[in-house]
């Protein structure tokens, strides 16, 4: 995090961190390359989804569905793992396979590129303190930076792939990949053979199945959950920067003010919160019942604490998520799976819901061996912003007051230390 430099905000950066806009929030944030490249690989256009470039993102979709499904390359892949390699040489057409190579490649060594210029971007960023809006409103909706669980984000994509994004403030991925998610679900008669897989009529359920169809949905699927969770830590660390930032200036400015000598009848409190709306909610009230505004001290605390967590929570996004192995593990043994499952007795669903199941904790147990930090399961509330106020003794229960309504994670009234003349 920047020290020094405090741009107005007024001044737009040559380097920006995030914009905001009625179609959602997007944000120049590290990302890992060799998982962007990794979407690509399991369909092209995801990778740069995932790294917040939708234009591109979409367009190369659209291509994989036309070229795909004209060159029958999902059923010849499903063919020829299966063993059946005459069925699968005649059943792709090779004039769209062709057709299919380089644009592929490209998807792939594009994201991982974009990945490392993204990361370049971000650091530049910070140099600059560029700043962040932390709202827009318009007539068509509000759309603000706050802090959400990504575990809630990547529950609800389990639920219906999209609405995750719907809830991280990502409208234009949420609203693409809910209705990708329709069309693939009816072109592949997947409801139906849901439900005669519920019923245990697992004949039923592979016979209605179409295969070329069918198998977009593992990688769709496992893509929208870890596509959610990853937006909403993003959007929480872009919180933190941006609310960091202000902290910073706010005190920049006042430390220019003359500052009071402390008096006898002065107490002085110290409390402290995570970074959320409540601070600056804080600030206002102590205002407003009479606290001067250079005698209220708010400043982020530096992290120094250095284990990594499995799971990112409301509270803690350390930027060293272990559950991206994890999930490509998940989205490989889930496409075997429901491969596999076109032939196993449980059929394709079934199948495929349990390779995700169990490649996510392959994935998770070869993550963890792989670190070298402590990992804990997840993360406590921490304290991540620090406040002393300097008021009137008269004014303690009040500030006690407020502190307990925002939500202040402790305070200690600082004792008075006197000592007689010599």
């Amino acid at each position: 995090m920047p020290h020094q430099k405090f741009q107005s905000a007024i001044i737009k950066p040559r380097y920006a961190k995030g914009a905001l806009s009625v179609f959602g929030a997007n944000s120049v944030y590290p990302r890992i390359p060799w998982v962007a490249a990794w979407w690509s690989l399991t369909f092209p256009g995801f990778g740069h989804i995932y790294l917040g470039r939708y234009l591109p993102g979409f367009i190369l979709i659209a291509w994989e569905l036309v070229v795909n499904t004209q060159a029958n390359l999902n059923m010849g892949i499903a063919l020829s793992m299966l063993g059946r390699f005459e069925e699968a040489k005649a059943i792709i057409n090779e004039e769209w396979i062709l057709l299919y190579m380089g644009a592929y490649i490209f998807s792939i060594w594009d994201s991982y590129n974009s990945a490392v210029e993204m990361s370049k971007s971000h650091i530049l960023s910070e140099v600059e303190d560029a700043p962040v809006v932390p709202s827009v409103v318009s007539a068509f909706d509000i759309v603000i930076v706050s802090k959400k669980n990504p575990l809630l984000a990547a529950v609800w994509s389990t639920l219906s792939p999209g609405l995750g994004q719907l809830y991280s403030g990502h409208t234009i991925a949420g609203t693409f990949i809910l209705a990708w998610w329709i069309f693939i679900t009816h072109k592949a008669n997947t409801i139906g053979s849901w439900f005669y897989s519920s019923i245990g009529d697992f004949n039923s359920a592979t016979a209605m199945v179409e295969w070329q169809w069918f198998l977009f949905l593992p990688s769709l699927y496992a893509f929208a959950i870890c596509q959610a969770y990853v937006a909403v830590n993003e959007n929480n660390t872009l919180y933190d920067i941006e609310q960091i930032r202000y902290l910073r200036v706010r005190d920049e400015n006042l430390s220019q003010q003359k500052q009071s000598t402390l008096e006898n009848d002065t107490l002085q409190l110290i409390a402290t919160f995570e970074h959320s709306p409540f601070v600056e909610m804080a600030i206002h009230d102590m205002e407003t019942i009479g606290v001067p505004s250079k005698d209220i001290v708010a400043l982020p605390l530096e992290n120094v604490e250095s284990d990594t967590y499995i799971i990112d929570s409301l509270h803690r996004v350390d930027g060293r998520s272990v559950l991206d192995g994890a999930m490509v593990s998940g989205t490989i043994f889930m496409l075997l799976g429901t491969i596999y499952g076109f032939i196993w007795y449980w059929g394709p669903v079934i199948w495929g819901l349990l390779g995700l199941i169990a490649g996510f904790f392959i994935g998770l147990i070869i993550e963890l061996a792989l670190q070298k930090n402590k990992v804990k399961l997840t993360a406590s509330r921490k304290n991540e912003v620090f406040m002393q106020v300097t008021c009137n003794t008269t004014m303690k229960e009040q500030l006690i007051k407020v502190l307990k309504s925002r939500k202040a994670n402790g305070y200690v009234i600082m004792p008075q230390r006197i000592t007689s003349d010599r």
